[in-house]
């Protein structure tokens, strides 16, 4: 029982990682926007969209509560640095969780590491005015 389940995932995980390069190759076509596609095509992409998830999901949720511990353990050894554990958070826990077949296309990135949102943290400009020159000395004439 468990050798044949042991080739059956075995199987799905090439299907699934051979079906990478073989699948955007066939649609690599100049029509690919979804009414000029046929049924069979958009079925196909569902499905291999679908295989490929359930082991890039699951990498992914790794990925992503292990980033979540160690972000935590960042926060807590920094001293409560939030800008250092965010840059751990966003790393690991942004990005693509599921395949789609937008990705599968091409017309989206697929992002195992996160990519921070933009924030509003410039520093604030606080420049000092420049010290008034220096009154020259007073010469003394007798």
């Amino acid at each position: 029982m468990r050798n044949m389940f042991t080739k059956t995932v075995a199987i799905m995980m090439i299907v699934a990682f051979s079906s990478l390069t073989v699948v955007p190759m066939g649609l690599a076509q100049e029509k690919s926007n979804e009414d000029t596609e046929n049924t069979g095509t958009q079925y196909g992409l569902g499905v291999v969209s679908f295989v490929i998830s359930i082991p890039y999901s699951a990498l992914k949720l790794a990925f992503a509560t292990t980033g979540g511990i160690i972000g935590g353990f960042t926060y807590l050894f920094s001293s409560g640095n939030q800008k250092a554990a965010n840059s751990v958070w966003d790393t690991s826990m942004r990005g693509t969780y599921v395949i789609t077949p937008r990705h599968l296309k091409g017309e989206e990135p697929v992002r195992f590491f996160g990519v921070p949102p933009i924030r509003d943290e410039a520093p604030a400009a606080t420049s000092m005015p420049e010290p008034a020159p220096a009154p020259a000395p007073a010469s003394a004439t007798p």
